[in-house]
């Protein structure tokens, strides 16, 4: 029978990997210990997993020498001793942050990361990355709701009206679609445009209003995401959301390319084009951010306009994040478990196996 561990993960990520109730789903099928103090962080407390059915260990190395499964979030391996073969299982963006894998490869281990996840209907249950997005698109709008000196709906007093805010939506991806959403039901008039001629349906059915680019090229990958834009499109993307910021109360930027950096999509310029008070997060910090002068998890003012780059969004409803990403974590050690042996080369367990016993063997990895 197989053990899998499940570590805490650092102070700053307050999420885990598993919940109780992945647990004892897991738990017919597999042996599962947890590192004491993994899910507090998140609202499930010791006593919760014990009653779900795992055995609590005290550190780190307990669950690296006990586990023949190791997962982990964000909880990257350190180079600990390790007691025979062992497969880690985690969200470690490996298109962006390459370095990451060696060490996995250089100590013969292999590593399962699913910010690779196919976009198929069989992996949708698996997809980390947007429930991820959609907790960061919903969040997104709080934070700027928060920190906007406008209210945001409408609001009739003795003092007479405010308007509602506007709110312009860069990307209509999950995380984008999210944020439209949320705007929405908070009363806000939102904007949004893509690069994917594909959104508009998606955006509209929101009830909000999709931007048009004349002569902007349809782009996206096979996998349906965005690809990057030629400089010229840029240009004609740039022209069109300089006079939609100007008139935005929020600009919530969603843009990313996985290996690639963020694409720029507002400049210092358009910054300072903005109304004093305006409110910009960046949801692209991390991979270099949408706007000229995000800083990754800083606040930026710049002639009255405040520009937030939050890079772990998600943890601020921890609860909730961890609820979503650990039934995908579930769904795919049942998938696992049920391929690894008869079939070894399946879709989903090929496309996120980055590391096979100390080789890198994932094709996307390789030619990115």
């Amino acid at each position: 029978m197989h053990t899998i561990g499940v570590l805490k993960e650092g102070e700053r990520r307050r999420l885990v990997a598993l919940a109780p109730a992945g647990v004892a789903r897991l738990g017919v099928q597999v042996k599962v210990i947890v590192q004491k103090g993994a899910g507090r962080a998140a609202g499930f407390t010791d006593e919760a997993y014990l009653k779900a059915g795992a055995e609590l260990v005290d550190g780190r190395a307990d669950v690296m020498q006990r586990a023949d499964i190791i997962l982990g979030h964000d909880s990257h391996y350190r180079g600990e001793e390790l007691d025979g073969p062992k497969t880690f299982i985690g969200f470690f963006n490996v298109l962006n942050d390459r370095a990451v894998v060696d060490t996995y490869a250089r100590d013969g281990i292999t590593l399962y990361s699913l910010d690779m996840i196919p976009r198929t209907t069989l992996a949708q249950a698996m997809d980390v990355l947007s429930s991820v997005a959609s907790i960061s698109g919903y969040q997104a709008v709080l934070l700027a709701a928060e920190r906007s000196l406008a209210t945001v709906p409408m609001i009739t007093s003795a003092g007479g009206t405010l308007r509602p805010a506007k709110f312009l939506i860069m990307g209509a991806g999950v995380a984008g679609l999210q944020a439209i959403a949320t705007a929405k039901r908070l009363g806000a008039i939102v904007r949004a445009y893509d690069v994917r001629a594909a959104s508009r349906t998606e955006v509209e059915s929101l009830g909000a209003t999709f931007i048009e680019v004349d002569g902007a090229v349809d782009a996206r990958s096979t996998g349906g995401y965005a690809v990057e834009q030629s400089a010229e499109q840029l240009e004609r993307i740039r022209e069109v959301i300089h006079r939609e910021a100007a008139q935005a109360d929020v600009v919530i930027t969603t843009a990313r390319i996985p290996g690639k950096s963020a694409p720029l999509l507002i400049t210092e310029e358009m910054v300072l084009a903005m109304k004093p008070g305006a409110v910009i997060v960046d949801l692209a910090a991390s991979t270099g951010g949408n706007c000229a002068l995000t800083e990754p998890d800083a606040t930026v003012m710049r002639n009255e306009i405040t520009i937030l780059g939050p890079t772990a969004i998600e943890c601020s409803c921890a609860h909730s994040t961890s609820f979503l990403i650990s039934n995908n974590y579930t769904t795919f050690i049942e998938h696992l478990l049920k391929n690894i042996g008869g079939k070894p080369n399946d879709e989903i367990l090929r496309g996120t196996r980055v590391v096979e016993n100390g080789v890198v063997v994932n094709a996307r990895f390789l030619g990115n």
